[in-house]
């Protein structure tokens, strides 16, 4: 199945890796979103690339943007500091065929201690069927699951109920054979993508997509010590003991701030 890659894009510049880790031949999408200028000569340098472009900050909103614009059966979403492993885009391509969507599997780099104990706890918190970033669809499934990808009303949390869709309309997906590398995050880096990933929770459940939390209960420690024994089991003590102490408490921060930011 020919396929289109999209990538969202500000200020990243490690898109230039993202780019080369791409296969002649393949179409891209990059959606800009208040680039600086340095990202805007690396996209323009590459002449495979399609240029969009909406400077407000709303995820949901950029990556249907791309798939609006998909010009191919297929559309593959990665993110900017990501890079595709070897023979991926083939993989994918080739489940596209048999399947509506596809799961990439998500690995992240390591080269320290602390970037070590994040990859191995992002094993537990971004498992390989979630179907979370990075993924890909046939692009006329959106017909069947509401008219869309990606809701643009989510700003954050934009790829966390596809899946819900696609089982609520009895459409399989696979997970590809093929892997996608993330860039490593230390301690710091991951605990604020897990403060954004809270702030994604309370938008979703603003527009109906997620049951409301309970203060209460996240005060008691008594699921997150559920889930890091889970991630023990899966991954080991540290990152068991990193999820329990840094990567949770940061979720439910980011999920919190956000209500009494807001008074709800």
């Amino acid at each position: 199945m020919e396929i289109t890659v999209a990538i969202v894009c500000s200020n990243d510049r490690r898109i230039a890796k993202c780019l080369t880790s791409i296969p002649k031949g393949v179409r891209i999408i990059v959606v800009l979103n208040n680039p600086t200028d340095e990202v805007i000569q690396i996209v323009v340098n590459d002449n495979r690339v399609e240029t969009l472009r909406f400077d407000e900050l709303n995820l949901g909103y950029l990556r249907q943007l791309a798939a609006d614009n998909a010009k191919t059966s297929g559309i593959i979403y990665i993110d900017s500091d990501c890079e595709f492993g070897e023979n991926t885009i083939e993989y994918v391509s080739s489940e596209l065929e048999k399947y509506a969507a596809v799961s990439i599997p998500l690995r992240f780099k390591s080269n320290s201690f602390s970037t070590k104990i994040v990859a191995r706890c992002r094993t537990f918190t971004t498992p390989d069927d979630a179907l979370f970033m990075p993924a890909a669809f046939r692009v006329d499934i959106q017909k069947f699951i509401g008219g869309y990808l990606y809701d643009k009303r989510l700003s954050w949390g934009e790829d966390g109920d596809q899946k819900k869709r696609l089982e609520n309309n009895n459409i399989d997906f696979c997970i590809s054979e093929g892997v996608i590398w993330h860039r490593a995050l230390n301690f710091y880096d991951d605990a604020q993508s897990a403060m954004r990933l809270g702030v994604g929770r309370l938008i979703r459940e603003k527009n109906g997509l997620s049951r409301s939390r309970v203060l209460w209960k996240d005060v008691l420690p008594f699921r997150d010590i559920k889930l890091s024994i889970q991630c023990a089991k899966l991954v080991g003590l540290l990152p068991a003991l990193y999820h329990l102490f840094v990567w949770r408490p940061s979720y439910k921060y980011g999920y919190w701030k956000e209500v009494f930011k807001n008074g709800h």
